[in-house]
């Protein structure tokens, strides 16, 4: 019971209050993760599993060069003084 819970996203502490353990270590014992559960946190949280990110082009850079100069204007002008 324990570990399905684990798995389906309760708390360790709850589950340890539940068991009525004094020690989470106590409820480790009980709480064995599956080998499926590895895998699949494993499989979603690595940075191998990540997309590559792209690389810009020379069109995407001028796009953000502009940007950043409309923003850093468009700033400069708010702090003109009324």
């Amino acid at each position: 019971m324990a570990t399905l819970m684990l798995e389906n996203g309760a708390d360790i502490r709850f589950i340890q209050q539940m068991l009525g353990h004094a020690r989470l270590d106590t409820t480790q014992i009980y709480t064995q993760v599956s080998i499926r559960q590895l895998k699949q946190i494993h499989s979603a949280t690595h940075p191998a599993h990540f997309p590559k990110p792209k690389t810009d082009t020379p069109a995407d850079t001028a796009a953000k060069a502009e940007l950043l100069s409309a923003l850093a204007a468009e700033d400069e002008e708010d702090e003109e003084p009324l």
